[in-house]
């Protein structure tokens, strides 16, 4: 059985919460009696480095993955590959969809290191609904190739699923380009969202949603049966599916920037007019029929 001074030693050389003698003089005891003179490195060693990001793989402490749609966008895509890459939450899986591209996307995507799908049939349903089946985490999210996600997009969509019967987590828009009336149209949007959110009926918006896989898969994703949704509804129909089996979060101060290409040209009103269309045929005038 060790005596008191050697179980004084072995603890740092204190007695009664003081030291022996002084630290040097702690020092030669605890040599004397063979054992190392310090019980303390003398140099506190740097903090390690932060984890780069897990492109196009998922490491064992990563819950994400991000999908990213994209046609002919060799051009955008860089950009949007970049905003990924600056996201705090660095540890994710990265899948881009080439979407029947006729260019260079699916070089592109590869060449910044993401997993890359290929699906020969054009729409914007069957390309998520593909990324969304291969991808490895717990939790998707998607934006598209012409966006920019802020640097906290992945970890405040993650944070919202904390709560276990959160099923779908969405944000708004923040428009590119400069003008009183773009942003009045983006005010106006984040407020409609706000709006139909509390009449129960969420507007996913592409850029900027995120869900939990197996609420994802319960539901039949982007595909009633075995026929995909067009284009125009494919978000919105997830979400009023989504909300059936839980709970739908809204972030409306959580903001993506994305493209104002649509609304330009000769073909921007059509767009607004198709989608005001949609909007009221899906939330009112046939609203549950998912």
């Amino acid at each position: 059985m060790s005596s008191g001074w050697q179980r004084s030693l072995r603890a740092g050389g204190r007695s009664q919460g003081r030291p022996i003698g002084g630290p040097w003089g702690t020092a030669f005891l605890r040599w004397a009696a063979g054992w190392p003179p310090f019980t303390e490195p003398c140099l506190k060693l740097a903090p390690p480095l932060k984890k780069k990001a897990t492109w196009g793989r998922l490491s064992r402490m990563s819950e994400i993955s991000v999908v990213v749609p994209a046609r002919n966008e060799e051009r955008t895509l860089p950009m949007c590959l970049a905003a990924l890459r600056r996201q705090s939450l660095s540890d994710f899986e990265l899948i881009v969809v080439d979407s029947a591209s006729t260019d260079s996307t699916g070089e592109v995507a590869r060449a910044h290191g993401a997993k890359v799908v290929r699906v020969d049939e054009p729409g914007l349903a069957p390309a998520r609904q593909a990324g969304f089946e291969v991808a490895s985490g717990k939790i998707i999210a998607t934006t598209d190739a012409d966006s920019l996600p802020p640097p906290d997009w992945l970890a405040r969509l993650k944070a919202a699923f904390a709560d276990p019967i959160v099923a779908g987590v969405y944000g708004g828009l923040h428009l590119s380009g400069k003008g009183l009336w773009i942003r009045a149209a983006e005010g106006f949007f984040v407020n409609w969202q706000k709006l139909n959110h509390s009449l129960g009926r969420p507007l996913f918006c592409g850029p900027n949603f995120a869900v939990r896989k197996w609420a994802f898969e319960e539901v039949g994703g982007f595909k009633r049966g075995e026929a995909f949704y067009d284009d125009d509804e494919t978000d919105i129909r997830l979400a009023f599916k989504l909300r059936r089996i839980g709970k739908v979060v809204f972030l409306p101060d959580l903001l993506v920037t994305t493209s104002m290409r649509k609304f330009s040209g000769p073909h921007g009103l059509h767009y607004l007019l198709r989608h005001t269309w949609n909007y009221f045929r899906l939330c009112w005038l046939r609203y549950g029929n998912v």
